[in-house]
């Protein structure tokens, strides 16, 4: 799971910093993050001196990130944001710190409250900090007696985050044709790989090599103890299944109750991993394509059938592979963009309009519904 690896155009590893918490500089007066029952000065058990700086969020606030502040959480309450300090070489842990930003949402039922369940939505490099409010609506129940709390993994977000290329190279980057046709494709396929994993270790040199899922594993059992809680409560989602896995592994005895939804095989290669997910997005397509032929005219896409559908869009990524069209503004919709796009809307039923849409707007030489898909 090496950050630095060029990701697929699907599965990006080097996030942006996602909009959401304070920044840890101005810490005069904020409360650390105590034990179970609540937020005070005390410290927490068995922390090893970690501590997370808290704030209720309630407003857009300037630093790391910026832009806008999650939603309200249905039924009232506020989101509250932290920074946890845990040791970037875990075989040195009084050594060096780096921070990890998290986020919660307390439970509604104080009196009734079961623990924290802490999230991870998937990746490698999902955004906890992000997904969760995103998602917050979907495990509302869970909330009335659980405090729901998920994370930036080391790497990803506002967690020293692993930056390879500034916005306009990243841009260009996913803009390249990754199904490569002759010799000089691959050339330069190879040649921006090169400079990716070149930029990674320029920018990102010292912390790469604690990058990864064992370390991910050992900061989550940290929150716990940080959190005032005996067992961590685990809700995994894709990769988040791995992570959950690992966890188990190191620390069996402190595992609580845990959820692995869409599992991932630890022990699959790279090569399987990558087969196995596209078995999962011919599926989706395959879906989205007969309910498109269910809905007869309504649907706007040419064909009858599925198969119909699906050649569509496969003439309709071959025709961007040889002449891209226009998108937003002076960035043009490549083959590899509309694949990425096309993907992203077929992780949800609640996507398939979009994607009818951006579809048929490609068709017509307007790709900037596939260039900017749903995310949620």
């Amino acid at each position: 799971m090496d950050p630095c690896r060029p990701p697929q155009p699907t599965a990006p590893l080097c996030s942006p910093p996602p909009p959401c918490c304070s920044p840890p500089a101005a810490r005069t007066g904020e409360r650390r993050l105590g034990a179970a029952e609540g937020v005070g000065p005390q410290r927490p058990p068995r922390a090893d001196g970690a501590e997370a700086v808290l704030g209720a969020l309630s407003a857009a606030v300037p630093g790391r990130g910026g832009g806008p502040a999650p939603s309200a959480l249905p039924g009232g309450g506020a989101w509250e944001c932290s920074f946890l300090q845990t040791p970037l070489d875990w075989s040195k842990p009084e050594g060096e710190t780096i921070e990890l930003a998290l986020i919660r949402a307390r439970a509604r039922d104080a009196s009734r409250r079961i623990g924290s369940l802490v999230f991870n939505f998937g990746g490698p490099g999902g955004s906890g900090v992000t997904g969760l409010p995103s998602f917050a609506e979907d495990y509302e129940t869970l909330r009335g007696r659980y405090d729901l709390v998920s994370f930036d993994p080391r790497g990803v977000g506002r967690s020293d985050p692993v930056e390879c290329l500034g916005d306009k190279e990243l841009d260009a980057y996913y803009a390249l044709d990754f199904t490569p046709d002759d010799t000089a494709e691959e050339r330069t396929l190879s040649d921006a790989q090169k400079r990716y994993a070149a930029g990674c270790e320029k920018d990102s040199g010292p912390s790469l090599p604690h990058v990864g899922t064992e370390n991910a594993a050992r900061d989550m059992d940290l929150m716990r103890q940080v959190l005032g809680d005996e067992k961590l409560h685990y809700f995994g989602i894709s990769y988040g299944t791995e992570l959950g896995g690992v966890y188990a592994h190191l620390f069996p005895k402190n595992v609580g109750r845990a959820v692995f939804d869409a599992v991932v095989d630890p022990e699959a290669g790279v090569e399987d991993g990558a087969l196995g997910q596209a078995k999962g997005f011919q599926l989706a397509l395959d879906n989205f394509a007969q309910d498109c032929v269910d809905r007869g005219d309504e649907c706007t896409l040419p064909g009858s059938s599925v198969a119909e559908i699906e050649t569509f869009i496969t003439d309709l990524l071959a025709s961007l592979d040889k002449k891209p069209i226009a998108g937003i503004g002076d960035r043009k919709l490549t083959q590899t963009q509309a694949t990425n796009g096309i993907a992203q809307a077929l992780y949800s039923k609640e996507f398939w309009t979009y994607l009818e849409q951006g579809l048929d707007a490609a068709d017509g030489g307007d790709g900037a519904l596939l260039l900017s898909p749903p995310t949620r």
